[in-house]
């Protein structure tokens, strides 16, 4: 995503012109946009040309031409599998062949201009724009993928695989004389340069998933030589400690499989493998996964410490006993925005109390289990009965 400028408006409402570059861009627009925003952009229309009385006598000509709309959004149609994205709205702008206040459809789509002007931006819409222009914000999963002497460290998001670096070592053969010996000090070196590069451009706080693949038994390997070092320096005085530890308390995002080869038509493979992408999927929302599955067996034991819905969520909150709060990313598009910034405050009232705060993809199951409980939930520090009665009883 480019975003080619950011404007403060007379009227306090921020404008900020973007050029969507993918169809992941798209998602996070849907997220963005909201009923009420105003957007601006330039499509194609079939208008009429000619005089009134030929228009009138079925003589006129159709012509394409170029319009830039300017609608106040009322709904928003978009399919994931779609590389566009329609918007439906009433227009702000007087033209020659668009009347104010006509109804109006337009499709936001990648590589074209589309400016977006909001009465604020809130927290929740700064994080999506920060998020838009950051390869590294926008990747939730890493990827290791190499074989002896060669190295790619790449970003992968839905829809593109960025090389943040390539690593080269020249790796002897067997030597009938001297053994391994001197195959072995290379491989060892190697490994070494993976770990400096995987400790350089990956955040295991982040990334949702790492992946390490390789042929035969390299990225098996690589995993338990990763450990060690983490093991070994994770007490140290160097700067990296932090990393160290960071990744053995993450190291179940780690996912070791086979590639056929080193290079990059091995993480396609992974990628396009029906088996894999559903390790991968089970990985990327373990964490929420975990967090539902401790909720769900505290409601089944009944023991007062699992509680879902807005205003149980809000009491216990208020009560600073929230360990885990679980919130689907549906309630922040809310279309009315005071529900929406009700959310966005509870989330960063649970992150001031130190609560864990995980925001579900209703495009998981997790997701959709949440959504069938409201939506909201929360794990408590301990027990407190009685969170869902009102307070006249």
């Amino acid at each position: 995503m480019q975003v080619k400028n950011k404007v403060k408006l007379k009227d306090k409402n921020v404008a900020v012109t973007l050029i969507p570059e993918d169809s992941e861009d798209l998602w996070y627009l849907f997220n963005l946009i909201k009923k009420g925003d105003t957007v601006q952009l330039l499509t194609h229309r079939n208008v009429k040309k000619g005089n009134q009385n030929q228009i009138t006598k079925g003589k006129s000509k159709m012509e394409k031409i170029l319009l830039k709309l300017r609608l106040v959004v009322e709904d928003i149609d978009y399919i994931a599998s779609d590389l566009t994205m329609r918007i439906n709205g009433k227009s702000l702008l007087q033209q020659e062949y668009v009347p104010l206040n006509s109804y109006h459809t337009a499709e936001i789509e990648i590589n074209k201009e589309v400016s977006i002007v909001k009465s604020s931006w809130d927290e929740y819409d700064m994080t999506l724009l920060d998020e838009l222009c950051s390869i590294e914000k926008k990747a939730d999963i890493g990827a290791v993928i190499f074989q002896e002497g060669v190295a790619h460290l790449c970003y992968v998001t839905d829809q593109m695989t960025v090389l943040q670096s390539k690593i080269e070592k020249s790796i002897p053969r067997k030597n009938k004389d001297y053994g391994t010996k001197d195959l072995d000090k290379a491989m060892t070196s190697f490994y070494n340069m993976i770990i400096q590069g995987i400790i350089r451009h990956f955040d295991f706080n982040k990334l949702k998933v790492v992946i390490l693949a390789s042929p035969g038994f390299l990225a098996k390997t690589l995993y338990e030589k990763l450990i060690q070092e983490c093991i070994a320096m994770q007490n140290s005085s160097t700067k990296e400690s932090k990393i160290f530890q960071s990744i053995l308390n993450n190291k179940n995002k780690i996912l070791v499989t086979h590639s056929s080869t080193g290079y990059l038509q091995g993480l396609e493979e992974i990628l396009n493998d029906k088996q894999s992408s559903k390790k991968l999927a089970d990985t990327k929302f373990l964490e929420e996964s975990e967090a539902l599955t401790k909720f769900q067996k505290a409601l089944n034991d009944d023991d007062d410490r699992a509680w879902y819905g807005k205003e149980e969520i809000i009491k216990a909150l208020n009560m600073d006993a929230v360990r885990y709060l679980m919130i689907s990313d549906e309630l922040f598009r809310s279309d009315d925005i005071e529900t929406r910034r009700e959310y966005i405050n509870l989330v960063e009232q649970a992150k001031r109390m130190n609560a864990k705060v995980y925001i579900f993809s209703s495009l998981h199951e997790s997701g959709i289990q949440l959504n069938q409980l409201t939506g909201i939930a929360a794990l408590l520090k301990y027990p407190v009965p009685d969170l869902d009665e009102s307070d006249e009883e």
